[in-house]
């Protein structure tokens, strides 16, 4: 209903502005009638895209049943950051106007420094796109748990500069567009989202037998074991380097919770280092 009010008020100004723009005529002078015009113009388009976006996020609250919180839907944020970029063109545009200044002259005269310009800030216009890319993209989704190199998480925003991730800590981690796209990018909510890991690194010297320490790692698992498939978890050998092994412990959630998610971590976490200092380095 909000979202509605929202639009209906936003229809409004549209018409008065549309109206004053066009319709109406205001006894001032030339130079503030060209002033006050080229305002209204870019109000009218800046709010003509809004509440295009407004009436697609209404569509699909309703015909998708998304609920009356914040959308999360891709299309909506690649709108959004489409509209911040045209109302920063538009913006520049209307006040080259407000000066008297013709946009393509300016251009044009400035074109040497519009090169230089560009070059310099080429890796930030690129940043830009690959956003908008994102933004429109349906391999990756807003809440989406993934792999970015070395960092996982929960995507939260797709931004025009950034994408953010919230990790298991509930730290708030940046990564730049740029490397995101070059980045080789595991998306764990394209499988079965109730399947959990927990990765770590151990010396080998520390490890006698895998079976004891994935015997100990069900067992921390048994307190929990109203929220889990018990019969579903394993331990698993991902790699192995002459300074460490990589394992990764993976159980089954009956059903999605991030609170019960991030107990288990620690308490597997914390049975891993014990498990570490019990046992005397292999030699």
């Amino acid at each position: 209903m909000t979202r509605v009010l929202k639009i209906l008020f936003m229809l409004l100004l549209l018409a008065l502005a549309i109206y004053w723009r066009f319709f109406y005529d205001i006894e001032v002078s030339t130079g503030k009638l060209r002033i006050l015009n080229t305002l209204l113009s870019v109000f009218i388009m800046l709010l003509l895209f809004r509440i295009i976006i407004d009436l697609i996020a209404l569509w699909y609250k309703i015909d998708r049943k998304h609920g009356s919180g914040r959308l999360r839907d891709n299309l909506i944020v690649g709108l959004s950051n489409l509209f911040s970029i045209f109302s920063g063109i538009a913006i520049s545009l209307g006040m080259l106007s407000v000066f008297g200044l013709n946009p393509t002259e300016v251009f044009t005269s400035l074109s040497i420094v519009a090169a230089a310009l560009a070059i310099i800030s080429k890796d930030f216009i690129a940043e830009i796109i690959v956003g908008l890319f994102n933004g429109f993209s349906t391999k990756i989704e807003l809440d989406d748990y993934i792999k970015v190199g070395d960092q996982k998480g929960k995507i939260i925003d797709i931004g025009l500069q950034k994408v953010t991730l919230m990790n298991d800590d509930d730290d708030i981690i940046y990564i730049p567009n740029l490397r995101f796209y070059y980045a080789d990018i595991i998306n764990y909510t394209k499988r079965d989202i109730r399947r959990m890991n927990v990765e770590f690194h151990v010396d080998p010297r520390y490890l006698e037998k895998l079976s004891m320490l994935e015997k100990s790692l069900s067992d921390t698992l048994k307190e929990f074991e109203d929220f889990l498939d018990m019969d579903t978890h394993e331990l698993k050998v991902v790699n192995i380097q002459r300074e460490s092994v990589e394992l990764k412990f993976q159980y089954t959630l009956k059903s999605v919770s991030r609170d019960i998610q991030r107990q288990i971590r620690k308490k597997i976490m914390k049975k891993v280092l014990e498990s570490i200092t019990d046992n005397k380095p292999v030699v």
